[in-house]
């Protein structure tokens, strides 16, 4: 309860991405939040959207990597794709992705996008099929598959991205 609270903005960010990069710091992450824990300090009730964030630090940093973390749950992998390359686009390069599964239910709950508790033990299996999705998209800018979660037919994403964008899942699960 004595710790500064910082409500999130871009200036903010901005600042704090400015100095990381003058620091000679090699990548920033964005959470990717989309329900605190409440309670009297509201612990991470307030965030900002991910990769819009760094589309947005993109444009006003020069060197730094920019990690946007995105939740398999909430975007098919062709509009991931899509962002992602914009996000490329607008670094010069500098973009990757953070995929985090999802485990906490009242995230995706709220929205009426839990898929049921049965997730918790695919859901591994879930985000590398999303992934084979976007990857192949990245890779020759079409995609046709027939998974059990995706179902691209023939879908066409352009431009590619200047360079394969690292991904990472910087989780704590095994």
């Amino acid at each position: 309860k004595t710790a500064p609270q910082y409500p999130p903005s871009f200036e903010l960010n901005r600042a704090l991405c400015e100095r990381a990069e003058a620091g000679a710091a090699d990548f920033v992450f964005s959470m990717g939040k989309w329900r605190g824990y409440g309670g009297v300090t509201a612990h991470w009730d307030h965030t900002l959207e991910a990769l819009t964030l760094m589309a947005g630090l993109a444009a006003v940093t020069r060197r730094i990597e920019l990690f946007a973390t995105v939740h398999p749950l909430l975007l098919h992998p062709a509009v991931a794709a899509k962002m992602l390359v914009t996000l490329d686009d607008i670094s010069a390069g500098r973009a990757g992705l953070n995929v985090v599964t999802g485990w906490n239910k009242l995230e995706f709950s709220q929205m009426g996008l839990w898929p049921g508790d049965d997730y918790y033990g695919r859901r591994y299996a879930y985000a590398a099929e999303w992934l084979l999705v976007l990857r192949r998209l990245w890779q020759t800018g079409r995609a046709t598959h027939q998974g059990e979660h995706f179902q691209p037919d023939d879908c066409i994403s352009q431009p590619r991205p200047r360079r394969s964008p690292p991904v990472v899942c910087a989780g704590m699960s095994e």
